[in-house]
């Protein structure tokens, strides 16, 4: 999964890889493994291959992530990551079917929020999933009305899974 995150104005990416329990991190051309677990909410308790250990704390803003690196000390300036928008991605089937909406990347499905039959509106919220850690909120790309929920809560998915099938509004 690639992250798009901007420091000191600089936009770069952030490369991430679930290997078994533990991550693979490559930033700017450096790669770590990281060993990453909740710690107090809105925390991340990060150890590093080389034994380094982090602490970050992370808020939510709609697709961004603002995060500060601490050792202990006060936190250091914030990043912003910015999260690929899920449901941006379709796969369209013949004029006038649902279209498929995916999940960008393996996680849980923590919450449905709608049900087959529902009319939603652009940007609603239709699930929330959770990965590596983080609460990923799925929109609704544009209004219409679900066709079929292909996933109930608690289940794991991976990425480019069907998790809704929604009609445009016509």
């Amino acid at each position: 999964m690639e992250f798009r995150y901007q420091f000191s104005g600089q936009e770069s990416a952030v490369q991430v890889e679930a290997v078994g329990d533990d991550y693979v991190v490559t930033v700017s051309g450096r790669t770590f493994q990281v060993k990453a677990s909740a710690a107090r909410p809105g925390e991340l308790d990060l150890e590093l291959d080389d034994g380094r250990r982090l602490v970050a704390c992370v808020a939510v803003d709609g697709p961004r992530r603002w995060v500060a690196m601490t050792t202990g000390d006060p936190a250091g300036q914030p990043f912003v990551l910015t999260v690929p928008q899920p449901g941006r991605r379709l796969r369209r089937g013949p004029d006038g079917a649902p279209q498929a909406l995916e999940a960008q990347m393996p996680g849980v499905v923590r919450r449905v929020l709608i049900a087959a039959g529902d009319d939603v509106a652009r940007g609603q919220v239709l699930m929330l999933l959770e990965a590596m850690k983080m609460e990923i909120r799925f929109t609704a790309p544009y209004a219409g009305r679900v066709e079929r929920v292909a996933v109930v809560e608690g289940q794991p998915v991976d990425r480019g899974q069907t998790l809704v099938a929604l009609r445009a509004e016509t």
